[in-house]
C-alpha cells in the first residue's frame, strides 16, 4: 500500500492507492484477443485433421493389403492405391471376358451338406492366386492404357527389389529405361500425341519396336485397327532394379532386362452411329521374367545345355564339345560360321529380331527355333544371349550364347538345306548355280 499526495482546496493530503488492484482491474488488451482466436483456430484445425486422419485410416483398411502395410501409408499413397484399386475393378469387370471374383459367403448359403473334398477344394481356390504367384518364375503386372500400373504382384521385390506399394498407381515409364519408352508406348497402343502426357519421353538412342523380338503389330492407333491387331505381346524392356551387383558386366547399370509376355485386354464397344461392335484396348496383362545373370560362371549348366561364344555378328568363335552329345555336328564344323548358317529358313527373321534386341539391350531370350543337322532334319532349341564386356579391354565385346535343346532330331533323313547334302552333290549344285547360264551358246543363238 502506498500514499500519494492529493491537493484539495489548497491543502495537501495523502491518499492510499492499491497498485496491485489497479493492475488487475485493467481491461484485456488487443493481443490477448488475438491469442484466443489463434488458439480457437488451432483447436478447430486439430479437430479437422483428426477427422481427416480417421477417414484416411478407414479408407486404408479397405484396401486389399495387409494391415501392417496399410497402417504405414501416408495420405498420398492411400489415395494413389485407392484410385488404382477402383480402376482395377473397372478393368476386371468391363473387359472381355469379364473377371468375376469369388464372393465371400457364397459357400455358406447352400443348405446341402458338403463333402470334405469339396470344402478342401474351396479353401485351396481361395488361395490359388497366391500359390500361382509364388510358383511363377517372375512377377505379374497389369498396365492401363495410360501407362500406369493397376496391379503388380508382390513377388516383384524378389526380382527387382522394388515394392508393390511403390509401383502400384505409378507410371510404368518412371521405371523403365528411357531408350525403351517408345517401344513400351507402342506395345500399349498409346497414340503419339498422348505419349508425353503419359510420361513417355523420346530418348536419343530410342529405336522403333518394329524390330523387336516376337514383334507383333504395334499398339492400335484407332478402334478400327484394334479389331485386326493381334492381342498377344512379347518384347524385352529394361526396368530399374536395386539388386544389380557391382562389377556385373551389363550394358545398362541399374537396370535388368525383362522378358514380357502377355496380351492386350479389350472391351466391346459400339461405333457411334452404327450397330457394328469393335474392341477397344484397356491395357496390358503380362508376365515378366528376369533374364539370367550375365556372367557365365553364374549360369548353372544342366543336361541338354551347351554354350557358344560368338562375336557381335553371331559368328561362332568357341563351341563346347558337349554339342556332339545332342547333334551330329562337331565344334570344328560350327566354329567360324554364323548362327544364321544353321538356322531353319523359316526362323531366320525371328533370330534377326533377337539379334537386334541383343545389340540394343545387352540381353535377349530367343523364341523356339530349328537348328539344322548335318545329315538332314533339325531339332528345336532356345537360346539365351548376353553381351559380355572385357574390363581390361572395354572395346572387345562378345556374346555368351547358352543353348537349351528341347527335342530330338526331327525328319532326320530329309535334307532341308544345301549344307545337309553330301559333299559331291553339294559341290555340283554350287557349280551349277554359279555357272552363267545366260552365256551358253543356246542362249546366244536364241538371242
Amino acid at each position: 500500500m502506498a500514499s500519494m499526495p492529493f491537493v484539495s482546496e489548497g491543502k495537501c493530503v495523502s491518499v492510499e492507492w492499491d497498485f496491485l488492484q489497479g493492475l488487475l482491474a485493467k481491461p484485456p488488451t488487443l493481443p490477448c484477443l488475438q491469442n484466443l482466436r489463434k488458439e480457437k483456430s488451432r483447436n478447430a484445425a486439430r479437430s479437422r485433421r483428426g477427422k481427416e486422419n480417421f477417414e484416411f485410416f478407414e479408407l486404408a483398411k479397405m484396401l486389399p493389403l495387409p494391415g501392417a502395410i496399410t497402417s504405414q501409408l501416408d495420405k498420398a499413397s492411400v489415395i494413389r492405391l485407392t484410385i488404382s484399386y477402383l480402376h482395377m475393378r473397372t478393368f476386371a469387370s468391363q473387359g472381355d471376358p469379364p473377371w468375376s471374383p469369388l464372393l465371400e459367403g457364397d459357400n455358406n448359403c447352400s443348405k446341402v451338406r458338403r463333402s470334405t473334398h469339396s470344402l478342401a477344394t474351396d479353401m485351396f481356390e481361395q488361395h490359388l492366386g497366391a500359390h500361382l504367384l509364388q510358383s511363377l518364375d517372375g512377377f505379374v503386372f497389369v498396365v492401363s492404357q495410360e501407362g500406369r500400373f493397376l496391379y503388380i504382384s508382390e513377388t516383384v521385390s524378389i526380382y527387382l527389389g522394388l515394392s508393390q506399394v511403390e509401383l502400384t498407381g505409378s507410371s510404368v515409364f518412371d521405371y523403365i529405361h528411357p531408350a525403351d519408352h517408345v517401344e513400351m508406348a507402342e506395345r500399349l497402343g498409346i497414340k503419339p500425341h498422348l505419349r508425353a502426357e503419359a510420361g513417355c519421353h523420346m530418348a536419343p538412342d530410342s529405336a522403333s519396336s518394329a524390330a523387336s523380338t516376337s514383334s507383333l503389330a504395334a499398339g492400335p492407333s484407332s478402334p478400327h485397327s484394334a479389331a485386326d491387331d493381334p492381342p498377344e505381346r512379347g518384347f524385352f524392356i529394361r526396368m530399374k532394379s536395386t539388386l544389380t551387383k557391382r562389377g556385373l558386366h551389363v550394358k545398362s547399370s541399374g537396370y535388368k532386362v525383362i522378358h514380357v509376355t502377355g496380351r492386350i485386354r479389350c472391351r466391346p464397344a459400339l461405333v457411334p452411329g452404327s450397330t457394328r461392335s469393335v474392341r477397344r484396348p484397356m491395357g496390358l496383362v503380362a508376365l515378366a521374367h528376369t533374364l539370367p545373370p550375365s556372367t557365365l560362371n553364374e549360369v548353372r549348366m544342366e543336361s541338354n545345355m551347351f554354350v557358344f561364344r560368338v562375336n557381335m555378328d553371331l559368328q561362332v568363335t568357341y563351341c563346347e564339345n558337349r554339342i556332339s552329345e545332342y547333334m551330329d555336328l562337331t565344334p570344328a564344323e560350327v566354329v567360324g560360321h554364323t548362327c544364321y548358317h544353321f538356322v531353319h529358313v523359316e526362323d531366320l527373321e525371328n533370330i534377326r529380331q533377337s539379334h537386334e534386341d541383343l545389340l540394343r539391350k545387352g540381353q535377349v531370350v530367343t523364341g523356339y527355333y530349328r537348328w539344322l543337322q548335318r545329315r538332314g532334319g533339325y531339332l528345336w532349341i532356345q537360346s539365351t544371349a548376353t553381351v559380355s564386356i572385357n574390363h581390361k579391354a572395354p572395346h572387345e565385346r562378345n556374346v555368351i550364347w547358352v543353348n537349351y535343346v528341347l527335342s530330338r532330331t526331327e525328319m532326320p533323313d530329309t535334307p532341308l538345306d544345301l549344307l545337309q547334302l553330301p559333299e559331291s552333290i553339294r559341290a555340283e549344285r554350287l557349280r551349277v548355280s554359279s555357272s552363267p547360264t545366260d552365256g551358253s551358246p543356246q542362249a546366244r543363238g536364241g538371242a
